[in-house]
């Protein structure tokens, strides 16, 4: 009698036990929920802010907006000639990437036109320009030559007009390629940045030796290095890089831009890339560049 009365105290005790466990056990997952839901309000509510109060979302405030393909063209709304011109262009600027970085990109991609130059200087941090590409943004950002003139689809502002968004295109395209590699775009050199798109939007042409004196490569590596050599040397920046391509297409041909980039993301540095793709070292090259421009320049 006595063991069989203290199995029913047990019993009770047991049931007691579970149901404390099992009331701690809901606490928590309820209190975790709880900090998981605000966590998430947390985030969105910040999302929502900094979209809310980002140069982008102010800049586009009141403009007008069309969509064509994966892009959306931003404009004042007595320009909206630009919305057929942005199309004419972004058919040719898409045959032209294709061709060279062997890449389409779709991923969406707001174009803006700014109305005032001081503007576009201060979105893309950069002095005297007329367009800018910002992958963090997704974003190309114009302010075109000749306004009036390229509105009424004159010859000539037309033809600038076509090249420099074709350039600023080709640097979306460019960092698409990039990213697909899962790689960062700062193992490549701005030279090799800024040549590719410049050679995009000009190869048609047939290169004509312009006077330039050559910089040092290591001088055109980064964004900081770009922004000096603009101002510390008398010459083009952009026409050396697109000269650089020039020879390089010249040497090893067209498809030998998408080689080096592969090569390079494979390897994780541009000069091992580079060698790689050309069979080349590219100091050989730079030196080479060297003394060929400076005889064409005298």
């Amino acid at each position: 009698m006595n063991s069989g009365g203290e199995q029913m105290k047990a019993k009770p005790s047991m049931i007691h036990k579970k149901l404390v466990g099992g009331m701690i056990a809901a606490g928590l997952i309820f209190y975790a929920f709880t900090a998981y839901l605000i966590y998430v309000a947390f985030q969105l509510t910040g999302q929502y802010l900094e979209q809310q109060s980002s140069p982008k979302t102010i800049i586009t405030e009141g403009l007008n907006k069309q969509v064509y393909e994966h892009i959306r063209i931003y404009y004042a709304e007595e320009e909206d000639a630009f919305v057929d011109l942005t199309i004419e262009a972004m058919k040719q600027a898409e045959k032209r990437t294709a061709s060279v970085f062997q890449f389409k990109a779709d991923r969406p991609l707001d174009v803006i036109y700014f109305d005032d130059k001081e503007t576009i200087e201060q979105m893309a941090g950069i002095k005297h320009i007329t367009g800018f590409y910002s992958d963090h943004d997704q974003m190309i950002g114009l302010y075109p030559d000749k306004r009036e003139a390229l509105l009424k689809k004159e010859t000539l502002p037309l033809y600038f007009f076509n090249t420099l968004f074709i350039h600023e295109y080709a640097h979306f395209v460019f960092y698409e390629k990039v990213h697909s590699y899962e790689v960062s775009p700062g193992i490549f050199p701005l030279w090799f940045h800024e040549g590719t798109a410049e050679w995009t939007a000009y190869d048609v042409l047939n290169a004509t030796s312009e006077r330039f004196d050559v910089i040092p490569f290591q001088s055109l590596h980064s964004d900081q290095d770009w922004q000096n050599s603009r101002v510390t040397y008398e010459t083009d920046v952009y026409l050396q890089s697109y000269y650089i391509i020039y020879e390089l297409v010249q040497l090893y041909g067209r498809d030998v831009i998408h080689e080096i980039m592969e090569e390079t993301a494979k390897t994780g540095q541009f000069a091992s890339g580079f060698e790689r793709a050309t069979g080349e070292r590219l100091t050989d090259f730079e030196e080479q560049f060297k003394v060929m421009y400076q005889r064409k320049n005298g």
